[in-house]
């Protein structure tokens, strides 16, 4: 307590000195008419650094640099997604270390994360999951890597062409040092000038903060622009994504494909077309769909030969790229014992199936059989593929009660007759069975004695619809055939090389013999 008032005592000692020259200071101010003009200078400067310094504490200011945003690949499937989801954790992580970028280990080690964690989400049971990769992939990822960044900051980061990464650093490292070199000077203006020494420390505080803030801000955005890009290609190269051919895997035709379309003489194609496989029992109407497809179609070719139990149909359509449409052999009846094997040689080959179900038939066991082995496969023997986008189409909705009505069309989403709430119950029943989303449904009628009901309206409404996740399933299918191609192409020139490099061998030895 004693301490307390005498340091209180000392302490007013000390300051009655500098009270007194301030109260004959505003007297003189007074006597000259100035006072109110430096009441208000001061003010107006106390209130600007009062201001700068609270603006340069806020946690949420405007940044100075447009951030480099990169989002995942919409045509990876649901398993790489969920791998660039994690890469989320390891931005947050490291958006604190400010000296990433000249510190070389951190650069190994965070290089070493991102790869390790991407790596170990595609291959779980590797003992070293960060080497499952030929080597030319990898050459191949480091080159995708910096030319992205490279374009990212020369767009994105004014100057940045210029100013080296090292004159950020030394800057701020100039600033430290004068701020240092300061301090004396600092003293003895508090001590002779304190409005000036207090806006001179206010000046300091905001340009040490301001080089600060800028480095750090370009550092984060560096940071998050290497993590993103790396993530990136890192899931490419593990999930099998990543391709040495430069081209578009849709720029190619696939094998398939080319035998499809090789008795099209007339047509020089090149690019991949979109494939639709047709199911159904038998019975269910997958000719009659056909027939009205072709029908409504302005331009079709002829049927194309192909295997016994599957016939190809080119179709095209307005809006719509072409398509190659699979007719399938029906099951659940006396099918051939082979036709399952060829329907499952047919899966990994087209982006989306049309299952037709039958409205009149009470029995969906056949076709929910079918559709749990499809997702199987896919899950089992295709993870790095798409399931292709399935779509059930209902026929033979006029066979529903009230038989002798037929008044379309109908709207089964707010039905406002019998014969709608029947169709709705069927579509929903149907959808139950099946697993689908009763958006994914399209009732149809393809009576031969009735016109064509809901196939351009509804069914080519919904394909146009769901073009986006084909897309996704058009363009995992082409990359899988494009690299199973670029693959023996490659095999095929080394084996050459290989053969003409021991045969010089050869011959020299010979020569030297």
């Amino acid at each position: 307590m004693f301490f307390s008032r005498f340091g209180f005592f000392i302490g007013v000692v000390f300051l009655l000195p500098w009270l007194a020259l301030i109260g004959v200071g505003g007297y003189w101010l007074w006597q000259h008419d100035w006072l109110y003009y430096a009441v208000g200078i001061l003010s107006a400067d106390f209130a600007l650094v009062y201001l700068l310094i609270r603006w340069s504490n806020q946690p949420n200011k405007p940044t100075m640099f447009e951030p480099i945003v990169t989002t995942g690949n919409p045509n990876w499937s649901a398993f790489g997604h969920a791998a660039w989801a994690e890469l989320e954790g390891i931005n947050a992580h490291w958006q604190n270390e400010t000296d990433v970028l000249t510190n070389s280990s951190k650069v190994l080690a965070l290089s070493n994360e991102v790869l390790t964690k991407m790596a170990r989400h595609f291959h779980p049971d590797a003992t070293h999951p960060i080497l499952e990769f030929p080597l030319p992939y990898l050459l191949k990822l480091v080159t995708l890597v910096c030319n992205d960044i490279q374009h990212e900051v020369l767009d994105k980061i004014p100057g940045s062409h210029a100013i080296k990464v090292g004159d950020l650093l030394r800057a701020k490292q100039a600033v430290e040092t004068l701020n240092k070199f300061k301090s004396l000077f600092n003293v003895g203006n508090w001590l002779f000038n304190w409005p000036g020494a207090a806006m001179a420390k206010a000046r300091g505080i905001l340009l040490s903060k301001g080089v600060n803030t800028v480095a750090n801000e370009l550092s984060q955005h560096l940071i998050r622009a290497y993590i993103d890009k790396l993530g990136y290609y890192a899931i490419e190269l593990y999930s099998g994504q990543i391709s040495l051919d430069d081209n578009s895997p849709t720029e190619r035709l696939s094998p398939k494909s080319k035998q499809n379309l090789s008795t099209i003489a007339e047509r020089e194609q090149h690019t991949e077309p979109l494939r639709l496989l047709l199911i159904g029992q038998v019975s269910s109407g997958k000719s009659s769909l056909i027939n009205a497809l072709i029908g409504e179609m302005k331009c079709a070719a002829s049927l194309l030969p192909t295997t016994s139990e599957i016939t190809a149909h080119l179709l095209e359509r307005e809006g719509l790229q072409q398509v190659i449409l699979l007719d399938t052999p029906g099951y659940g009846g006396l099918t051939p014992p082979h036709a399952s094997m060829q329907l499952k040689n047919e899966l990994n080959k087209v982006d989306v199936i049309l299952l037709v179900c039958n409205a009149s038939h009470a029995s969906r066991a056949e076709d929910a059989k079918q559709l749990d082995g499809i997702r199987q496969y896919f899950q089992t023997e295709c993870t790095n593929q798409a399931l292709p986008v399935i779509i059930a189409v209902v026929t033979h909705i006029d066979r529903l009660r009230p038989l002798q009505e037929w008044q379309p069309p109908y709207n089964i989403l707010s039905p406002d007759n019998t014969k709608a709430s029947n169709i709705q119950h069927v579509c929903v029943a149907i959808a139950q069975e099946l697993a689908l989303p009763v958006t994914s449904l399209v009732p149809v009628c393809l009576a031969v004695d009735k016109p064509v009901y809901n196939i351009e309206e509804g069914l080519m409404t919904l394909i146009q619809q769901e073009l986006n996740a084909v897309q996704q399933v058009y363009y995992l299918r082409c990359l899988r055939f494009q690299q199973a191609e670029n693959s023996w192409q490659q095999w095929r020139k080394q084996l050459l090389n290989t053969a003409n490099t021991l045969l010089d061998v050869t011959n020299k030895m010979s020569k030297t013999l």
